[in-house]
């Protein structure tokens, strides 16, 4: 029988914690990814999806995983 994986989904709270803890603002990410803010505001909220490149970006400019921007989808953050 085969195990089912939980879903997992992007968190715009995840980025924002994380991007915190590692002591950065939004303009330092945009600084270091030349990803525009608007951009990472509206995935912030939950407005839009980043895509892989742009998650392997924010992951190297805050120092942390791809994976640590997930969460299980029926959590809450």
């Amino acid at each position: 029988m085969q195990k089912v994986q939980p879903s997992r989904a992007f968190s715009g709270e995840r980025l924002r914690k994380l991007r915190k803890e590692a002591g950065l603002k939004g303009s330092d990410i945009h600084r270091a990814t030349g990803i525009d803010q608007r951009t990472i505001s509206a995935w912030v909220c939950g407005r839009r999806l980043p895509n892989s490149q742009s998650l392997a970006l924010l992951a190297d400019a805050i120092g942390c995983r791809i994976d640590d921007f997930f969460t299980e989808a029926n959590d809450v953050a």
